[in-house]
């Protein structure tokens, strides 16, 4: 019933670097610095720490079961009934993250970039953007990530430098 969906590594890797920047610029500076104050460096720290090592349990997970999906792996390890709340939890947290990304994404762009846009409006198009996704696969979604990642290199890039040059 499934049809095989293959993406290469290096696409799943500018999938989550993407991802993972993406949202880590909009989300966590605020974040860390309403909790840490001036401590906020040693907080991101520590968060980069614990992400390097879940994607070392992750990748250790997926080679020792290099056949079975994520809710698979969820029940072989903790068994059936705690595996299924495990994976549960999992799809919920992911379900709930993401809304809330759509939400500071909204936001965001209301107060730095279009400020006379409604927010609704904001998040109908982000939400459009994601059903067209959903509807053409995931291979659809890597390959123009794959397109656009240089597109983004560059621009991160030019942040960086800019950020740089303001300090100086």
């Amino acid at each position: 019933m499934l049809n095989e969906i293959n993406i290469s590594a290096a696409q799943f890797r500018k999938l989550v670097t993407l991802y993972s920047i993406g949202s880590t610029i909009i989300v966590v500076p605020a974040a860390i610095t309403a909790d840490a104050h001036q401590d906020a460096w040693i907080a991101a720290l520590f968060g980069v720490a614990l992400g390097i090592g879940l994607v070392l349990l992750f990748t250790s997970l997926g080679k020792m079961f290099p056949t079975l999906t994520l809710m698979e792996m969820n029940e072989k390890i903790f068994g059936k009934l705690f595996g299924k709340i495990v994976s549960a939890v999992f799809v919920l947290s992911n379900l709930f993250i993401s809304s809330q990304v759509l939400y500071y994404v909204g936001n965001f762009l209301t107060t730095q970039i279009l400020p006379y846009t409604p927010l609704t409006a904001i998040h109908i198009a982000f939400m459009g953007v994601v059903i067209v996704g959903v509807r053409l696969g995931i291979e659809v979604i890597a390959r123009s990530a794959e397109i656009l990642f240089p597109w983004f290199v560059g621009l991160f890039g030019l942040l960086i430098v800019s950020m740089i040059l303001k300090l100086k």
